[in-house]
């Protein structure tokens, strides 16, 4: 295949993705706006939601899923917040990359450009598996700017992941690998919304080298070490499904819990890593809760 017409397959399979992404974002059951804003790293993509003059409350979806994960989600917590879902700039989503994330002091980087965009001095985060690592991290560079953070279903950030993630990972690059990771991940016990199954599977097969999460030395998926969780301040909500695959969540939960001060983690029933997505009213509610004081 010559260099113009790898290039052009790019373009196409790009344009595949964007269209399923905009076909994910008919599941959003609330109005939005989305936008734009310029960062070192290039433009991010955003979606906000909710009253323009209520507290903020930033999301940041899992690895592959994008901002639209959040649609059982996000009318629940716009009532109450402006929401912005937020995509993370060089994974599979409408963030346009000029520059790649290489360390964990990169995505804090990019985060507090995110924040300034949007004139946040500090706002409420939640987060979801890769989404929810880039929180640590925030928490341990930059806490200042956060009020209150929720960490659902982290990759890595308190126990390695188990083996089997890297198996499933190596097979990502069709839809019939984002199947059977999804199979995986879920175990068949919840059926992934259609919609936001193409979605990820577009997403798989857009060859892209500036929207590629490749493992880095100094970046992600990491453990965090026992000082550094120690030394977090902010009040956290970590929630597991109890029927995680990627990581044995009992350890997890018991070493958050003995090293984050002040820390309220919790195993959620019935639900597996896509927690957010496979009991959405109860993390809803739980969430907001937390995030009103509670």
């Amino acid at each position: 295949m010559t260099q113009d017409s790898m290039q052009f397959a790019a373009a196409e399979s790009g344009l595949r993705f964007y269209q399923a992404y905009d076909q994910s974002l008919s599941l959003w059951q609330i109005e939005s706006e989305a936008f734009y804003v310029s960062t070192r790293f290039g433009k991010t993509h955003i979606i906000a939601s909710g009253p323009k003059d209520a507290p903020s409350l930033i999301l940041l979806h899992g690895g592959l899923f994008s901002s639209a994960m959040w649609y059982p989600n996000v009318a629940a917590w716009s009532s109450q917040f402006r929401t912005y879902a937020v995509d993370i700039i060089g994974d599979k989503n409408k963030s346009i990359p000029t520059a790649a994330l290489h360390t964990r002091a990169d995505c804090a980087e990019w985060l507090k450009d995110v924040c300034d965009s949007l004139e946040l001095q500090t706002a409420h985060l939640a987060g979801f598996s890769l989404g929810g690592s880039y929180i640590v991290n925030f928490l341990l560079q930059a806490p200042e700017r956060v009020e209150r953070a929720v960490v659902m279903s982290p990759a890595e950030a308190f126990i390695s992941f188990h083996p089997d993630v890297y198996k499933y990972a190596a097979a990502l690059t069709s839809a019939s690998g984002a199947e059977a990771y999804i199979k995986w991940i879920t175990d068949g016990r919840y059926d992934l919304h259609p919609v936001l199954q193409r979605q990820i599977a577009a997403g798989v097969e857009w060859q892209d080298e500036q929207r590629t999460l490749r493992p880095t030395e100094n970046g992600f998926p990491y453990v965090f070490t026992d000082r550094e969780l120690k030394s977090i301040a902010v009040p956290i909500l970590l929630m597991f499904g109890e029927q995680e695959v990627m990581f044995h969540q009992q350890m997890a939960l018991e070493r958050a819990s003995v090293l984050v001060p002040g820390i309220q983690a919790e195993i959620v029933k019935n639900a597996g890593h896509l927690l957010s997505l496979e009991q959405p009213e109860y993390v809803n509610q739980r969430v907001l809760s937390f995030l009103s004081g509670e």
